[in-house]
């Protein structure tokens, strides 16, 4: 790896990613302006429920491979660079809000013709699928919500420093990899879990062209969050959260869980904010033992 690139002083196109990063169930999605990659995996039975699967903040499809490998064989699975993330890139129109988001995340489903869908999601992710789920009930059979954003609160230190009026400006100019390799060591709750060849992957979505500025624009949206619309959710959820999560206090659980009526919690101790990237095995377990007493 050259200086430049350890360094995040470069930036890297949609078409170079592209060449890393897709493989034969890749697509893209044309609409508002934006390219929305995504990926369609798994069975082949057109009866086969369906799960959507939304990662969080700076990740990308890429940290649902755990669970995509072990849900393959019996769940159809879109899963997808959340726009602003990953291949999707800048979004185009500057529409950031979740509303908007949740608008583009619908158009897909319409385009693929999916009437029923699990929606899946992890952080920024989850806090789509949520809202997603209250605008749109009628097209969503169940909820996995993990480590989901939505209620009030803090910022996590280096989304702060992030939208500093400095950093902010040198944050749009370089993602050095030690800095990406902190961020990971803040979401996982055990450091000895990250796999190395996470870090690589993390750093290029994060040196996509307008990524950063998106990014930049996420942050304020989550910084004025309101969960109003969360007890307007109806249907089966579950909720996971890694008790060790220091980017969405643990706290926030127990609120989804008394607020979505019905819904089911499960924690996890010494695990952080992704637990679909930190245990892949014992959290897709728990959502599989789920999807299978509620679809």
């Amino acid at each position: 790896m050259s200086l430049m690139r350890y360094l995040g002083l470069t930036k890297l196109s949609t078409a170079e990613l592209a060449e890393i990063y897709t493989n034969d169930n890749s697509r893209f999605f044309h609409y508002r302006g934006d390219n929305i990659h995504y990926r369609v995996e798994g069975s082949q039975d057109e009866n086969a429920p369906v799960l959507i699967m939304l990662h969080g903040i700076m990740a990308s499809l890429q940290t649902w491979d755990g669970w995509v490998e072990h849900l393959k064989g019996k769940y159809r699975i879109v899963r997808l660079d959340v726009p602003g993330f990953g291949l999707s890139g800048a979004i185009s129109d500057g529409d950031t809000s979740i509303e908007g988001i949740v608008d583009r995340i619908n158009a897909l489903l319409e385009h693929l013709k999916l009437e029923k869908a699990v929606l899946v999601g992890n952080s920024l992710g989850g806090y789509i699928s949520w809202s997603f789920a209250a605008e749109h009930p009628e097209k969503v059979q169940a909820l996995v919500l993990l480590d989901a954003a939505g209620y009030p609160m803090q910022l996590p230190l280096i989304m702060k420093l992030f939208t500093t009026p400095y950093l902010r400006h040198l944050v749009r100019v370089a993602t050095p990899q030690f800095v990406v390799r902190y961020i990971l060591g803040e979401v996982y709750g055990d450091k000895r879990r990250i796999a190395e060849e996470k870090i690589p992957c993390y750093q290029d979505m994060m040196l996509h062209k307008g990524n950063p500025l998106s990014l930049l624009k996420i942050f304020e949206e989550l910084d004025n969050m309101t969960p109003e619309r969360v007890s307007d959710v109806t249907a089966p959820t579950l909720i996971q959260w890694g008790e060790k999560d220091i980017w969405i206090t643990p706290k926030n659980a127990p609120l989804f869980h008394r607020d979505i009526k019905g819904s089911e919690l499960i924690t996890y101790p010494g695990v952080g904010h992704v637990p679909m990237e930190e245990i892949p095995e014992q959290s897709v377990k728990d959502a599989e033992e789920f999807l299978s007493r509620v679809l």
